[in-house]
């Protein structure tokens, strides 16, 4: 079996069913709207009750006007000039949801999707986004398009989202407007009438499950709100663009590099040089971030900023598709069929370069290469960690904990971790942490590596993190927040993390024909 390299984010595919593989990746797990940007509750618009005293706000409130219900329950939950109090702000704003306020209606929606003060329910939040659309709510209407084009709640239509986006565009909401000129790239017509009823509703729509109140978040206005959106651009470079492109990608200052590479923050180490272009490339491949690879990747194989190395190229590409870069299987699979290339790669191998033993152990997992059999493969990989090789390290560490090839022990395969990590690996060390929680470890130094390599740019971190979340092992069970790191893991190429977060919307999925989703 070629399974050296086949787990994406280590152990966490081992966890997926084969039921759960999507195509979405290439295409529409990319994050487009809010980008880093925190999406805030609505207000209802109605001037006179932020003047009000609490008195006699909670008086109107207890009378029945939605309104006062609605601004009583924000305030509760963001503490405005009220105490925090997340059981009292869901009790209200639900008030406000039965009497058929729409703002109301969205910010329960939102409260859904965020797992904030109530249980994490895309699907309850999908329909009150979708009622609070047809009734003509520009926001609403931009985030219930924003759900018809990610395969999680309902299947994808692209021209249903074109629909309703472009109606939240005529109402001038910004991230509509922009959002509809991508569908004019990609052609999309624009239909005259929804699939829906285009008329507004005056009921709430039927609740899918019982609500239960859950623990206050940090706080609703400090959540990230994201939804997943088509990357309609077309994503390929062309030879002769490479060098004007990674000319471009150096040019950016640090703050939009740090978002390219996944990067939350620095390590309190960096050094003021290291946050050059090429130094912050250097530091996020170095904390595991499949988008630097590539860039790393695609330098070596032009020769620019580096010396040309058709090896080191392969190799970053490999690693890239071990953290779910498929970008990088059409990088690796051009390289292979370039005229010369095993020639090379024989050579250097020969001449037992631990980086060349590696690409040729990786190829021949990934079935792009028959010359070797399995073990000899796996020979190549010891024979780099003879040399101390990190990746040769890494990979045979990951053979013992599965079992491939060789007899499991996953005490061997934190050894080989741990041996990695002394050699400077901070991918390493989040194996060897997340390996230790799943084993039973009740240490919390495991959670905090997590947290910190996540934010450095880890994307194998975000999913080991995620799935903590998701189980409940070494934090409290949070599948909202294990949605939002399995996403985020996902908009930056992870096929195992977009798989986790379906299996995680299929636990919850009504049985409705509406949210069956067919495979593409």
């Amino acid at each position: 079996m070629r399974l050296l390299f086949l787990s994406l984010i280590f152990f966490l595919v081992g966890n997926i069913s084969a039921q759960y593989q999507d195509t979405t990746i290439s295409k529409a797990i990319k994050q487009k709207w809010p980008y880093n940007h925190t999406y805030p509750l609505v207000n209802t618009g109605y001037p006179s009750y932020p003047l009000m005293t609490g008195y006699i706000l909670q008086s109107k409130a207890n009378s029945g006007d939605p309104f006062a219900q609605h601004e009583l329950g924000i305030r509760h939950l963001t503490g405005q000039a009220m105490p925090k109090d997340t059981a009292r702000a869901i009790y209200w704003i639900q008030q406000a949801v039965k009497r058929n306020l729409t703002a109301a209606w969205f910010n329960y929606a939102i409260m859904l999707n965020n797992g904030i003060g109530v249980d994490w329910n895309p699907f309850e939040a999908y329909n009150y986004f979708k009622a609070a659309a047809k009734n003509g709510m520009p926001e609403a209407q931009f985030i219930y398009g924003i759900f018809l084009t990610d395969n999680l709640v309902v299947n994808r239509n692209f021209t249903e989202a074109y629909y309703w986006i472009k109606k939240a565009a005529d109402q001038n909401f910004k991230p509509a407007k922009e959002t509809v000129k991508d569908f004019q790239k990609m052609e999309i017509e624009l239909p005259k009438k929804s699939r829906e009823d285009d008329e507004t509703i005056n009921s709430a729509p039927p609740a899918l499950s019982s609500v239960s109140v859950t623990n206050a978040q940090t706080s609703a206005w400090g959540k990230d709100w994201e939804l997943d959106f088509i990357n309609l651009e077309e994503d390929t470079v062309s030879r002769a663009d490479t060098r004007k492109y990674l000319e471009m990608i150096l040019d950016k200052n640090s703050s939009e590099l740090k978002v390219m590479l996944g990067v939350q923050k620095f390590a309190d180490s960096l050094s003021a040089t290291d946050t050059t272009g090429i130094g912050l490339i250097n530091y996020a491949v170095s904390k595991g971030s499949p988008e630097a690879l590539l860039i790393s990747g695609r330098a070596f194989q032009e020769g620019m900023i580096v010396d040309e190395n058709i090896i080191k190229a392969t190799m970053n590409y490999i690693h890239a598709f071990r953290l779910g870069s498929r970008k990088a299987v059409e990088y690796i699979m051009k390289l292979v069929q370039s005229d010369g290339f095993f020639d090379l790669l024989k050579k250097e191998v020969d001449a037992e370069n631990p980086d060349a033993m590696y690409v040729w152990a990786g190829l021949t997992a990934l079935g792009l290469d028959y010359q070797l059999t399995d073990e000899q493969a796996l020979e190549l990989l010891k024979k780099g960690v003879e040399q101390k090789h990190i990746y040769s390290t890494i990979e045979t560490g990951l053979c013992y904990y599965s079992g491939t090839l060789v007899e499991q022990d996953k005490e061997k395969a934190i050894e080989y971790w741990e041996a990695a990590e002394l050699l400077g690996s901070d991918e390493a060390k989040v194996r060897v942490a997340f390996a230790r929680i799943q084993l039973g470890s009740q240490d919390k130094k495991n959670i905090q590596v997590l947290e910190n390599a996540s934010e450095e740019g880890s994307v194998s971190a975000q999913a080991a993190l995620a799935y903590c979340y998701e189980k409940g092992l070494n934090v409290k069970q949070n599948k909202a927040e294990a949605a939002n790191l399995y996403r985020k893991a996902a908009h930056r190429g992870s096929q195992a993390a977009f798989n986790s977060l379906r299996a995680m919307y299929d636990q919850l999925r009504p049985l409705n024909d509406e949210y069956d989703i067919f495979e593409e």
